[in-house]
């Protein structure tokens, strides 16, 4: 049986923090509140980057940061799920590159649910 070695080239964007109005119920509603982002980018086995070392062969992670900030701005959502879909559907139209895999998860620190720190959803492609 042979294995073959699959390459994997992925950008993380880690712990993004950012605040809008996130939340189901009326008390949550009131105030903006902080919302943590992870995002994953998985590029094809070739990533031009990895060895031309040139910012114009991959994603800009500012770029990026800035997209999510302004599509969130003035925002209110009430589910961490619709979240998630939204900034997944704008940094696919971002990418214009349907080889490059995406990965995006909201984290909800603190939710008025009992004994739990956090809640979390993810949309992906992998």
């Amino acid at each position: 049986m042979t294995h073959q070695n699959i390459a994997v080239r992925q950008l993380n964007i880690n712990h993004h923090q950012t605040y809008f109005i996130l939340g189901n119920e009326a008390l949550e509603k009131l105030e903006k509140r902080r919302v943590i982002i992870n995002v994953s980018l998985r590029f094809p086995e070739k990533n031009l980057a990895c060895h031309s070392d040139n910012l114009a062969d991959t994603v800009c992670c500012s770029e990026l940061v800035e997209l999510m900030e302004q599509k969130l701005k003035g925002r209110k959502f009430n589910l961490v799920e619709r979240v998630a879909q939204f900034l997944y559907e704008e940094i696919s139209i971002f990418l214009k590159n349907d080889d490059i895999l995406k990965r995006v998860e909201v984290i909800k620190p603190a939710p008025p649910v009992k004994n739990v720190e956090s809640v979390s959803f993810c949309c992906s492609d992998w």
